[in-house]
C-alpha cells in the first residue's frame, strides 16, 4: 500500500534526530560522587587511624569523604541534575513522530434520521449490529519555526544550571564539615587546656594546704585555691558539654546519625595567605558555581523569549492514518495522508503577554546575577580581612602563652621561697589558662576563616578532577 513508504520516511527521520541528540548529550560531572540514599546506617563509616586506647582518630579528609558519600543534600542535588537532564529528552521528543493505535468494538443500531435534502423518512428498526474498528495514526511536525530548537536549548541550559547548583551544594557541604570539624578540634584542645589548668590548681591547693599546716600560710590561701579549683571544674564541664554539641553538629554535617567513639585529628593550616585582594576577587568570579548557575539560567531565559516569539509563527504537520473497520470480518482497510498548516490568528493576546513576561523574567535573572556578583566580591574581601586578623591573633596568642608560662614559673618560685603571694600565683595561672584558650580559639578562627574563604572563592572542591584539593589555598 502507498502509506507504508510514507511511514518509512518518517521513521528514518526520527532515527536521524535520535542519533543527533544522543551525540550531543552532556555528561554528568557529578556521576563520580558516590552518594548513598541516606537510609543505611552510617555508623561504621567513621574510621581512621586507631589509637592505642582503642578509639579512632577521624581525619579531615576522612570526614570530607564520608560527607561526599553520605550527605543527603548531595543525593538530592544529584537527583535534581538527573531530573534536569530528562528535561532535555522531553524537549527533544518533539522532533520524533507520534504513533497512536486504537481499537474499538461497539454494538449499535443503524437507524437514520431525516436530514436536510432527504425529504423521505426511513422506518426505524430495533435491529442492532456489531461494529469492529482498529486504527493507527502517525503524526510528524515538519516545521515549528524555532519552537522545538529553543525548547531543547532552554532545557540544555537548565541542565547545566542544575549541575552548577549541585556544585554549589558540594561546596556548602564541604564548608559545613570543615567548620564543624574545626569546632570539635577547638573543643578537644580546650579540654586539654582545662586538664592542664586543673593540674596546676590541684598542685596549688596541695601547696597551700601544706603551707597552712606548717603555719606559714593562712586559711584564705587554702580557700582561694579551693574556689579556683571548683571554678575550673565547672569550666571543664561546660567545655565538655559544648564538645558533645559540636560533635553532633559534625555528625550532621557528614550526614551520619550513629557513630563509634572517635577523636578528630589535630590539623592546623599554615599561616600563609598567597593571594592579593584582586586575585581573590578574580578567582571567585571565575569559579563560583552559583554565578555560573545564573549565567546558564540567563541563557535558558533567552531561549524562553525566543520560544514565546515563535508562537506567532505557523506550524506544519503531516498526519498519516491507517484503519480497519466493518460490521463483520474480514475488516475493510482505509488509509489517508494529510499535511496541515496551523496559523495562529488571535488568542486573546496570550502570545503577546507571554513574550512580555519572559522578557521581564530575563531582566530579573540578570539583576539577580549582578546582585550576586557584588555579594561575592564583598564576601571574599571580608573573608580575606578576617583571615588576616585571625592570623595576627594566632601570632599574638603564641607570644602571650610563652610570656604567661614564664610569669607562672617566676611567681611559683617566689611563692615557694616565701616572697610571693597566692594571689599572684592564682592570677598568673588564670593568665596562662586564658592565653592557652585564646590561642586555641584563634587557631580555630583561622581554620574556619580559611574554609570560609575557599568556599566563597569556589575552590574548596576540584570539579575538574572530582577530588578534594590538597593543601590550604591552591
Amino acid at each position: 500500500m502507498k502509506v507504508f513508504p510514507f511511514i518509512l520516511v518518517l521513521l528514518v527521520n526520527s532515527l536521524f534526530f535520535m542519533i543527533l541528540s544522543s551525540g550531543t548529550a552532556t555528561p554528568d560531572p557529578l556521576s563520580t560522587l558516590a552518594v548513598s540514599s541516606g537510609s543505611e546506617d552510617s555508623s561504621s563509616q567513621i574510621v581512621g587511624k586507631e589509637e592505642p586506647s582503642g578509639g579512632y582518630v577521624l581525619t579531615l579528609p576522612n570526614a570530607l569523604s564520608i560527607a561526599l558519600r553520605s550527605q543527603p543534600q548531595l543525593g538530592a542535588a544529584k537527583a535534581g541534575v538527573t531530573s534536569a537532564k530528562a528535561g532535555i529528552g522531553i524537549a527533544q521528543s518533539q522532533y520524533y513522530p507520534t504513533l497512536a493505535g486504537s481499537s474499538a468494538y461497539t454494538r449499535e443500531t443503524g437507524n437514520f434520521g431525516p436530514q436536510p435534502g432527504f425529504p423521505f423518512t426511513i422506518p426505524e428498526s430495533p435491529v442492532s449490529y456489531d461494529f469492529y474498528q482498529a486504527s493507527l495514526t502517525l503524526t510528524q511536525t515538519l516545521f515549528a519555526f524555532g519552537r522545538r530548537s529553543s525548547q531543547v536549548a532552554q532545557n540544555r541550559a537548565l541542565y547545566k544550571a542544575s549541575h552548577q547548583g549541585a556544585a554549589k551544594t558540594v561546596t556548602d557541604v564541604i564548608f559545613g564539615v570543615e567548620k564543624a570539624y574545626f569546632s570539635v578540634l577547638k573543643d578537644q584542645e580546650l579540654l586539654d587546656v582545662d586538664r592542664l589548668t586543673l593540674a596546676d590548681y590541684r598542685l596549688q591547693l596541695r601547696v597551700a594546704q601544706a603551707r597552712y599546716n606548717d603555719g606559714v600560710a593562712n586559711a584564705y590561701d587554702v580557700l582561694n585555691a579551693r574556689v579556683n579549683l571548683s571554678n575550673m571544674v565547672l569550666t571543664q564541664v561546660q567545655d565538655k558539654n559544648q564538645f558533645h554539641v559540636d560533635e553532633l553538629a559534625l555528625n550532621r554535617a557528614m550526614g551520619v546519625i550513629g557513630h563509634s567513639p572517635y577523636r578528630v585529628a589535630p590539623y592546623h593550616p599554615e599561616l600563609s595567605i598567597p593571594y592579593t585582594p584582586e586575585q581573590v576577587v578574580a578567582i571567585a568570579i571565575s569559579h563560583r558555581p552559583d554565578l555560573k548557575q545564573l549565567d546558564q539560567q540567563t541563557i535558558a531565559q533567552k531561549q524562553a523569549v525566543r520560544f514565546n516569539q515563535a508562537q506567532f509563527m505557523p506550524t506544519v504537520q503531516t498526519v498519516g492514518a491507517y484503519s480497519l473497520d466493518s460490521e463483520f470480518f474480514p475488516l475493510v482497510y482505509n488509509w489517508s495522508v494529510a499535511t496541515t498548516v496551523t496559523i495562529p490568528i488571535f488568542n486573546g493576546f496570550l502570545n503577546v503577554q507571554q513574550v512580555r513576561q519572559s522578557r521581564a523574567q530575563l531582566k530579573q535573572v540578570r539583576f539577580q546575577r549582578e546582585d550576586l556578583r557584588q555579594g561575592v566580591i564583598q564576601s571574599v574581601l571580608s573573608d580575606l580581612f578576617t583571615l588576616k586578623t585571625a592570623e595576627q591573633k594566632i601570632r599574638d596568642a603564641q607570644t602571650l602563652v610563652e610570656q604567661a608560662m614564664q610569669n607562672l614559673d617566676l611567681t611559683e618560685t617566689q611563692f615557694r621561697v616565701g616572697t610571693g603571694t597566692t594571689v599572684a600565683v592564682t592570677q598568673t595561672e588564670r593568665d596562662l589558662a586564658k592565653a592557652r584558650s585564646d590561642l586555641v580559639q584563634a587557631q580555630a578562627d583561622f581554620a574556619i576563616s580559611l574554609a570560609q574563604l575557599k568556599r566563597d572563592m569556589g575552590i574548596n572542591y576540584d570539579f575538574d578532577h572530582n577530588s578534594l584539593p590538597t593543601g590550604g589555598l591552591p
